[in-house]
């Protein structure tokens, strides 16, 4: 049986493309069980998709949504699927696991949802497409019968060293390489799925059901051989939600590194608490050039609140850490938070401005339904406009974030603090070792120019339009509201 997994077009258009790591994995797991799998990125190339699957002859066809911003490519791409073929055609990815399901069968044109990891769901629906057999049972699926939405039960967690090494073949590697903190060729990697932790905010409590599990390091060194060797890869980005679960796996990975005789810089996520001077100093003696945290908040209350669970006298020497070492280190957090106060984002602000962080972003709230904080978001008083079309998740945005404030904080403030802080990061002069002048700000346009050579120039001006845009916007809400800026202290 042949399945045509598909990347949609994204409408963040200033963000390098990652290599798509699940469809890989999926389509690997299938061809290693006696099925055949292709993938189409449309985000990094043009294809005709009625030439494709007059071709390939798919039996099922997959369209994964990582994100909101995939969503008008993904309502085309079904749309025009349906127009002409009679494939039965699932979506999945983490915006499906966390979207209203109903929604998006009835207004998207899907048939079917893969919740959370596909790789066992997949083999299962291939299975039953060669037998002859129906879905209505098959673990880990969504689906409409007689109006009313259908949810399967959860499938278990397949035992990620059992999976098959990453065939790479399946895309084009080359397409997905970025710049990034003086590496110019970069690639993300998975070593891991999951997070123990069980932040109310987090999508890992429904993805991943908060289980941290491993793959096998022998497996990944393997692979990390390829991309470096046949792909000339200089850098590796750890898209692990939690790279390291403790102290010891840090060496591990650096050993392995340093005995592959590979040359190449990496970097990775991780939470405060786990490593200390010595970890972050065996990880930059083995490559490591930068670390991205998740803070969240700079007030202990919303911490405990948001169940972040770490340590709050650690967070800024952390950073002090990283600052010695040489490492480029990343602080996130969020505001808008739903029931924040204006004294608690003062507490963020203090924080962002205090802490030695590279760099520091500030993002409004992002609504997610389906996690602990969305649903105490939805039914509260602040929920002004439900959602009430799949068309309505447009809305949500990092940057530009238009659903409903849920917190005690008016949104013009909010925009003026994001944009502070975007505005600092975008034009920061110095970042590290081997960076360049304006280091993020020099990526974005690199990133536009790579995405045109795969795509066209009409993508590369609305890429270009969209920066511009953003850059103005961060710029106006910076200096033209001196009134807000004041009121927070954000310059002093």
């Amino acid at each position: 049986m042949k399945a045509l997994l598909i990347v949609p077009f994204s409408s963040d258009l200033i963000h390098a493309v990652s290599v798509p790591l699940g469809l890989i994995s999926i389509g690997t797991y299938l061809n290693a069980n006696g099925h055949e799998a292709k993938i189409i990125d449309l985000s990094v190339s043009r294809a005709n998709i009625h030439r494709e699957i007059q071709e390939f002859q798919p039996d099922i066809v997959g369209v994964t949504l990582g994100s909101v911003k995939q969503l008008n490519g993904a309502l085309h791409i079904t749309k025009k699927i349906k127009s002409r073929h009679s494939i039965p055609i699932v979506w999945g990815g983490s915006f499906c696991d966390t979207a209203d399901g109903t929604m998006l069968l009835r207004d998207g044109g899907a048939d079917y949802i893969s919740l959370s990891e596909g790789e066992a769901t997949w083999l299962d629906m291939m299975n039953r497409l060669q037998a002859g057999e129906s879905f209505d049972d098959c673990a880990g699926i969504e689906y409409l019968k007689g109006g009313k939405l259908v949810v399967t039960q959860n499938r278990p967690f397949v035992d990620l060293t059992k999976l098959p090494e990453l065939d790479y073949s399946l895309v084009d590697v080359p397409r997905y390489k970025q710049y990034l903190y003086g590496c110019n060729n970069v690639i993300y990697v998975y070593l891991s799925k999951g997070c123990p932790a069980k932040c109310t905010f987090c999508l890992n409590a429904v993805s991943h059901r908060c289980q941290y599990r491993r793959r096998s390091l022998e497996q990944f060194m393997h692979e990390t051989h390829v991309l470096v060797e046949k792909y000339d890869v200089d850098g590796l980005y750890f898209c692990d939600e939690l790279c390291f679960f403790n102290k010891q796996q840090v060496y591990e990975v650096c050993d392995a590194f340093d005995a592959s005789g590979l040359d190449f810089r990496w970097g990775f996520q991780t939470r405060v608490g786990i490593l200390g001077e010595e970890e972050f100093q065996r990880a930059y003696d083995s490559g490591a050039r930068w670390v991205d945290f998740g803070i969240e908040s700079g007030n202990k209350e919303r911490l405990e609140k948001m169940n972040k669970k770490i340590p709050y006298d650690r967070i800024e020497p952390t950073f002090e850490i990283c600052e010695r070492v040489g490492l480029v280190s990343m602080a996130n957090f969020i505001i808008g938070i739903p029931g924040e106060t204006e004294a608690q984002v003062r507490d963020t602000i203090a924080m962002a401005k205090r802490i030695h962080a590279t760099q520091c972003s500030v993002f409004k709230y992002c609504l997610a339904p389906k996690t602990e904080m969305g649903q105490e978001a939805v039914h509260s008083d602040k929920m002004k406009h439900p959602f009430k079309k799949i068309k309505d998740y447009r809305k949500v945005d990092f940057y530009l974030n238009r659903t409903d404030n849920f917190s005690n904080v008016p949104r013009k403030e909010l925009d003026v603090i994001q944009s502070y802080f975007l505005w600092q990061a975008l034009f920061r002069k110095e970042y590290g070792e081997k960076t360049r002048p304006f280091d993020l700000f020099y990526k974005h346009v690199l990133t536009i120019m790579r995405r045109a050579r795969f795509l066209n120039f009409s993508s590369f001006i609305s890429s270009m339009a969209e920066l511009v845009y953003l850059s103005f916007r961060f710029f106006a809400d910076t200096h033209f509201h001196p009134g807000i800026v004041k009121k927070y202290e954000l310059k002093s």
